[in-house]
């Protein structure tokens, strides 16, 4: 092929006179791109910054909980998602999960630990897009390994209801100092639950999260109510109501 036959299948385009009006307006355009893309990471990088700044003020003596704020990522994720164009929604989300975790693991990366004998591919999806990129993700096969883990402080863990193990009952006992702070699935009856060392006035705003003895008909109250698994006579439940955790209607967290 001689060298005027390529330059005819790949033209010049360095010159700007050798371009046409729609190469000048797509390198416009990319030149724009990459002044956003500047800002974005300088922006980033200063976020990072002050995640710093705001982890070292969290090392003040606050008890054995991990470095996790539900409430304050919920407040953020809603106030995100509220300018967000509706049209946007799904990578807004997923970009500021991804904001938030790095910003986090500027104070230390946060270790999950997932039981899911059921659709494990899935569970760990949605740990991922919760937690983000940042977290060391890992399997668990036993669920009491998951929760023992989450119990040291070491991180937290995501497991699995109706998956065959009701382990969920000893967030009444043996794991009392653990705190549900997350659902993943569907909103009214989530697949799986995040627990971990959470302080309480962390929690998110939103249903609490009930282990008890009896049915899920209620209480009186008039909050509605979903179960969400039984074993033996104890219920696992969704209330909508003021529950206060730890406390005699065995709340035992909250989710969103």
């Amino acid at each position: 092929m001689t060298s005027s036959s390529i330059q005819h299948l790949w033209p010049n385009t360095t010159e700007p006179g050798d371009q046409t009006a729609e190469q000048r307006a797509l390198a416009a355009l990319r030149q724009e791109i990459d002044q956003l893309d500047d800002e974005i990471l300088a922006l980033f990088q200063l976020r990072l910054a002050i995640a710093d700044r705001v982890g070292k003020a969290k090392d003040a003596p606050q008890g054995p909980h991990v470095k996790l704020r539900p409430d304050r990522e919920q407040a953020v994720m809603a106030r995100m998602m509220k300018q967000a164009d509706p049209a946007n929604a799904e990578a807004v989300e997923a970009l500021w999960r991804e904001i938030v975790g790095w910003g986090l693991a500027r104070q230390g990366r946060i270790g999950v630990r997932v039981w899911a004998p059921v659709e494990p591919t899935r569970a760990f999806d949605a740990a991922r897009l919760r937690f983000g990129a940042a977290a060391d993700l890992r399997a668990e096969r036993d669920p009491r390994a998951a929760l023992a883990f989450a119990a040291e402080g070491h991180g937290v863990a995501v497991l699995a209801i109706n998956a065959g193990d009701p382990w969920w009952r000893g967030l009444r006992d043996e794991w009392s100092t653990l705190s549900v702070f997350e659902g993943f699935g569907p909103s009214s009856t989530p697949t799986a639950l995040a627990v971990g060392l959470i302080d309480p006035a962390a929690l998110p705003k939103g249903r609490r999260v009930v282990v008890n003895v009896g049915g899920d008909a209620g209480d009186g109250s008039g909050a509605r109510r979903w179960g969400l698994d039984t074993h033996h006579g104890w219920t696992l439940t969704l209330v909508e109501g003021a529950l206060t955790p730890g406390g005699p209607e065995g709340c035992v967290g909250a989710i969103g």
